[in-house]
């Protein structure tokens, strides 16, 4: 009795209501009307995510109002486990999560835009909110009611709608231009995730607990993205049998945290087998998905990169369709064809890159007409810029629907002749990095030495990667 009453007891009505006028206060002064409004509103509205937001928003008052037409709204007043149980079952995702934030946050700047980053994280909330909503609060509570409480009953309800779940996945072939190998891979991936917060929901009966360990889990992942500079990818060059199989193995690793609770889903797990699968299984979870990614990626060169100050930068963009370089010591950067007013004499070569038909980019001898096709699948930008003693020739090309390549080449001036196999060298020694996001290129002047360097600028996110021979440099509008 004396612990039933201790448990009851109410905190003192001071202390709680200090408490209390402190965090209105807050809400209030700093969320809602002070500074940390404006920075909230300006991620929601000018940051990529934004309508990530919004829709994740809409979606989930409308799963919530198919719950209370459904009679579901006992997911928020049954009797439930703390939030704490619920992360403690789901201590796999914490762990890999807090991995992935380091690698993709720390290590590769996904953290150097505080906007791109509440965007993000407004964003993978709502999708938390909505799909807990939708997945475990509303489908899995109505297959519990039909299948009953009988151990098989409960998992065939956690099983059912955790490959809803994966399914669910599919719209981001048509919803998000994804492509299909990868959409497969995340529809496994997804359906082994779903089983598994299912269960911890029913073990819990908290969605606030699912909600959070999904939120988390997106968060760490799509930081991938927002990274300036990618070293790691999803993409799926092409569809194959070992692929499959590692993204199964991978899938597997995750339901191995379900075996302390198979013995009985109704009773309390084994604490020491829950601290154990959660910290082991995530060693694994990640050695097996980079080795499915090296399996169908092709994630390009391996780099270095500094970050840099915009300020001392001047930006300029060169909008053209074809490129020359013309004459030893008489270059011109970004000539067009039929350009009438330039006149270029005793040239000993001259050499342009352009777009053919095909969408693909040509480098071709006007002196000899040799020509070499360079390595591009879907073309997205071009440029050439000349420095004292050099040619840089950049562009970006997409081989497939998610994540762009950035290629160049420095070509010294004193190198360049009418030998057929220049141009062959120029194919052959080209650089090729992996970008995280569709960028375009422009020029950054550095006002201090006036030298100009070719920077791949993502308009979404407000990143600029500037080219150098051997180095590439991060720089962020919102330093």
């Amino acid at each position: 009795m004396e612990n039933m009453e201790k448990k009851k007891k109410k905190p003192n009505i001071v202390l709680y209501t200090i408490f209390m006028l402190i965090v209105f206060t807050f809400i209030t002064e700093v969320l809602i009307w002070g500074y940390g409004s404006d920075i909230i509103l300006e991620a929601i509205l000018k940051y990529p995510q934004s309508k990530l937001v919004i829709s994740e928003a809409v979606l989930a008052a409308l799963v919530l109002i198919v719950m209370l037409l459904f009679k579901n709204s006992y997911v928020f007043t049954q009797k439930h486990e703390k939030i704490s149980k619920g992360l403690f079952y789901g201590l796999f995702y914490i762990v890999v999560a807090v991995l992935f934030t380091l690698l993709f946050g720390v290590l590769q700047g996904g953290f150097s835009n505080v906007f791109t980053v509440i965007n993000l994280a407004l964003g993978c909330f709502f999708v938390g909110v909505a799909e807990e909503f939708l997945c475990r609060g509303w489908l899995l509570n109505e297959f519990l009611e039909r299948f009953g409480d009988s151990k098989k009953g409960i998992w065939y309800s956690i099983i059912i709608s955790g490959f809803i779940f994966g399914l669910i996945h599919l719209s981001n072939i048509y919803g998000a231009g994804q492509d299909v190998p990868t959409t497969i891979m995340q529809v496994i991936s997804a359906a082994a995730t779903g089983i598994f917060l299912g269960l911890i929901y029913y073990k819990t009966k908290n969605i606030w607990s699912v909600i959070i360990l999904h939120g988390f889990w997106d968060f760490s992942l799509y930081l991938s993205n927002i990274a300036p500079v990618s070293s790691t990818t999803e993409m799926t060059r092409s569809f194959s049998i070992i692929t499959m199989i590692l993204m199964l193995v991978v899938a597997g690793i995750e339901l191995l945290n379900l075996i302390p609770h198979i013995k009985d889903i109704s009773k309390e797990p084994n604490k020491g087998l829950v601290i154990k699968f959660g910290l082991i299984t995530p060693i694994f979870y990640i050695l097996f998905t980079i080795i499915a990614g090296f399996s169908n990626a092709d994630l390009g060169d391996t780099y270095e990169f500094d970050s840099l100050n915009l300020d001392s930068y001047a930006i300029t963009r060169d909008n053209y369709n074809s490129y020359y370089m013309k004459g030893i010591n008489q270059a011109y950067r970004a000539l067009e064809p039929d350009a009438s007013d330039v006149v270029v004499t005793n040239e000993d070569y001259s050499i342009k890159l352009e777009k053919n038909d095909k969408n693909n980019l040509v480098l071709t001898n006007e002196k000899t007409q040799y020509s070499v096709e360079l390595e591009c699948d879907s073309l997205n930008d071009y440029i050439i810029l000349e420095d004292d003693e050099y040619y840089v020739l950049s562009y970006v090309d997409y081989t497939d629907s998610i994540n762009p390549f950035l290629y160049y080449s420095y070509i010294s001036k004193d190198s360049i002749t009418n030998d057929n196999e220049f141009l062959d060298n120029i194919k052959s020694n080209m650089k090729k990095y992996l970008l995280s996001e569709r960028s375009e290129l422009l020029v950054l002047t550095d006002r201090d030495n006036n030298k100009s360097y070719v920077t791949a600028y993502n308009s979404d996110y407000g990143y600029y990667v500037l080219v150098e021979e051997g180095k590439m440099s991060i720089l962020n509008r919102d330093k």
